[in-house]
This record gives C-alpha cells, structure tokens and sequence, in this order.
C-alpha cells in the first residue's frame, strides 16, 4: 500500500473509484472565522451502463459535477474534498445521474466521517460553537449533524409524580416538558406545547393502567394544561407549584401598591415608603415589629 493508500485511508476516503490528482491550500471565511483548508482535489468515475429509472442501458458520460465536502482531518487543519463528480445521461428516458460514493451522502457536502467526529466532539459536552470551529464547518451545520443523529427516547416507566411546564426553546418557540417530580430527571421534552401533542405523546406511549397509577401532576396555572390533566391521569390530584403562586402573590402586591401611590400625594411620608420599600412586600415571614423598623 502506497503513501498516498495511507494517508486516504486516514482522512476516510476508503473508496477505489476516487482517484486523487493533486492538493492545494486556501483559506475561507472572513474576520477572525478566517481559516486555512487543505483541499484535495480529485474525481470520482466508475463504469455505469443501466439507467437507475428505466433500467435500459442506454446511460452515456454527459460531463461532471463538481462538489466541495468536509471531510475529517488533522485536527490543527480542516480539510475539503474538491471531488469532480462524473454524471450520465440517458438516451431512453433523458433523465441524468451522479456517480455516488459511500464517503459522503447524495446531495450532502459533509461526510460520513466527519459526521462521525462531530457526535464525538458533541459526547464531551463542547458547545456547538466550539465544534463548529474544532470541525472548520458552520455553527448551523453541527446543530443539523446532532439533530439528525440524537433522538431522546421517552422514559420507560411513568413516575408517580409529574412536573409539567414549558420553556422557550429554538427560533423563540415554547416547547414542553415532562420530569419526575421526584429525582427530577426528565420523561420528555416535546417541540411545541399544544394540548393535542402532549395527549396524543402520553396516549400512545403509556396503557391506561400506568397513567391511572400517577398520583400527582405538578404545574403552573396553565388552564390548558388542567383541560386534559384528569382525563388523561384519573387518579391523579392536581398541584399548582410552590413558586407560581408566590409569584401570583407577589404580582398581586405591587399591583395593590401602585394602585394606593396613585391615590397618596407624592410629597407624604406614605408615599416613599411605598415606593422606595417595595422590596418588603416580597419578605418572607415579616412581622409587624420588622415593618415598623424598616420604615422608621
């Protein structure tokens, strides 16, 4: 084995139909994203004479495609395959093909390997950034990879105790989640939060036999939430969480406060209390003796 066998093989170009012709070193990017890729230039062909459509074999050579793919290299240099593709043509049915090649996927212009790197890289818990420029590809390409390739399973078992919430998730989108109240460790997370996917996830993945086993749902004072919560968990006994209502609360105070400024003369003694002490009415535990002195 050449040299050269040696040094494909450990970028990960495996494949006997490409034939490699020469390097050369450019740099792409702009600002402080500006980088030096190796690229390697060569041209994938082989003999091809049955149409894939029609499966006549009246396939003849029309030309070549050029295409650029990421592929896996030193990790002080990323490196590009300027691979030159070559395409036929039918005369039966005049549809066109490309020579395809087990290194990179159709229409794709990121390889297997490198795909492969990017989930590794992803394992040790480095953000997309950092891949992104470990790997020479774009912050956008890397989230594509890990969500193409990482599919959470739902939890087996359906917990006794429930949390039920939602967050703001991609593109500013509110999505939903499900932990165990109990070790807080998460049962599902689902891309949106309407009622008709949470019902149609708990339906399909749990019997009526565990859902009737939940004894506690934990959430805030979302009413849609509360719309299916016994329909779908018939035992269960339904609890708005601790913080939610300590911030109804606390809400409802300043609402009650501004509402006496309005009614004070900006000039009293009542009204600066009111307004520079808010802080108190968010005190836990505080007695009459405490307000007096916070006041005086």
């Amino acid at each position: 084995m050449s040299q050269l066998d040696n040094t494909l093989k450990l970028l990960g170009i495996t494949d006997t139909n490409i034939q490699v012709f020469g390097t050369r070193e450019e740099f792409h990017g702009r600002g402080s994203g500006r980088k030096k890729y190796l690229v390697i230039q060569a041209e994938l062909t082989y003999t091809l004479r049955r149409c894939p459509s029609c499966g006549y074999n009246t396939l003849h050579p029309n030309g070549h495609k050029l295409t650029h793919v990421h592929i896996a290299g030193p990790m002080d240099r990323p490196v590009i395959l300027e691979l030159n593709k070559q395409r036929w043509r039918c005369s039966n049915c005049h549809s066109t093909c490309t020579a395809t090649t087990p290194v990179v996927s159709t229409n794709h212009a990121i390889g297997h390997g490198l795909a492969t790197h990017v989930l590794k890289l992803a394992s040790k818990s480095l953000p997309a950034k950092t891949i992104a420029s470990l790997t020479g590809i774009s912050t956008n390409s890397v989230q594509r990879i890990l969500t193409a390739n990482i599919h959470p399973h739902a939890s087996r078992r359906l917990p006794i105790n429930l949390c039920f919430d939602e967050f703001r998730s991609t593109h500013g989108s509110m999505s939903f989640i499900c932990i165990d109240a109990d070790t807080h460790k998460s049962v599902k997370v689902l891309s949106d939060r309407l009622n008709r996917t949470i019902k149609q996830f708990l339906l399909s993945q749990y019997s009526t036999a565990e859902r009737a086993a939940v004894q506690r749902v934990i959430m805030d004072m979302n009413a849609s939430y509360q719309a299916f919560v016994h329909e779908l968990f018939p035992n269960a006994e339904l609890i708005i969480d601790r913080f939610h209502i300590i911030q109804l609360m606390g809400r409802t105070m300043d609402t009650i406060r501004t509402q006496c400024l309005k009614q004070l003369d900006k000039h009293s003694r009542e009204y600066k209390v009111l307004k520079s002490l808010w802080r108190l009415f968010h005190k836990a535990n505080l007695t009459h003796k405490r307000a007096a002195t916070s006041s005086a």
